[in-house]
């Protein structure tokens, strides 16, 4: 065990100094802020970080082992997101960014924009190889091994979603939203990609990219302040806490 550096005394914050604030808004997770202040005779600075508690149920449709392999390869490697500090069987806890989330109004700002269009781009140039588990890459272990995770998604998910449409019988949602014809839209759409990408060349097929798959404003972080030496479109961050 290394010794503290000369000067430095660590130890557990006073329980009184410790606050706890539950986020309001988090539609999957319980998501809190922990912050500690210094306790007395101690030289470390405030500190705030997040914690999250992982909805009942939410590991079957999230695989949370791949779920830690992105995010710790992506901000470790790439940074972007946020670190994680450690983990539980329910949870985890995570850097909190000093920020607040975006607003619909925020969209319509050119400079704005142009940061999230940036922020997007970098994104997908990450090496979805490197990122995603290369066990799982090679063969999923369903018979679509090479398959496009939109594609598969697209094929296993019309069936229960048509399931729960029939439950919910007519309502205003239903009468508003034409799931069938949805359904015919997208196989026209992904049918026009690949015809597109059939012509000419083979140089236009579209390559794999990480995707974020869920940009609207309320998942995106605006920081009160840009860490000092970073391009000003580091100020938006992907949002680590719905």
């Amino acid at each position: 065990m290394s010794s503290s550096p000369p000067g430095l005394t660590i130890g557990s914050p006073e329980k009184s100094k410790i606050q706890i604030f539950k986020v309001s808004g988090s539609l999957t997770n319980a998501v809190f802020f922990i912050s500690a202040a210094s306790a007395p005779g101690t030289k470390l600075p405030h500190k705030t970080l997040l914690l999250r508690i992982y909805g009942p149920s939410s590991g079957s449709l999230i695989s949370r082992p791949a779920e830690l392999r992105i995010l710790h390869v992506l901000s470790s490697e790439y940074h972007i997101g946020p670190q994680v500090y450690g983990t539980f069987a329910n949870g985890r806890v995570e850097e909190y960014f000093d920020s607040e989330a975006l607003h619909h109004q925020d969209l319509h700002d050119p400079e704005i924009s142009r940061w999230i269009a940036i922020r997007m781009a970098e994104l997908h140039r990450v090496n979805v190889q490197h990122v995603v588990d290369p066990v799982e890459w090679a063969d999923p272990g369903d018979g679509t091994r090479g398959e496009l995770s939109v594609k598969r998604n697209m094929r296993n998910w019309p069936d229960p979603a048509r399931e729960v449409v029939t439950l919910l019988g007519d309502c205003e949602w239903t009468r508003e939203v034409d799931f069938e014809r949805f359904i015919e839209e997208w196989a026209a759409y992904y049918k026009w990609v690949r015809d597109w990408e059939k012509e000419g060349s083979k140089e236009k097929e579209s390559p794999r990219v990480f995707c974020h798959n869920d940009t609207q404003y309320g998942n995106l972080l605006k920081l009160r302040r840009n860490p000092h030496g970073q391009p000003d479109h580091h100020q938006v961050r992907n949002s680590p806490y719905f």
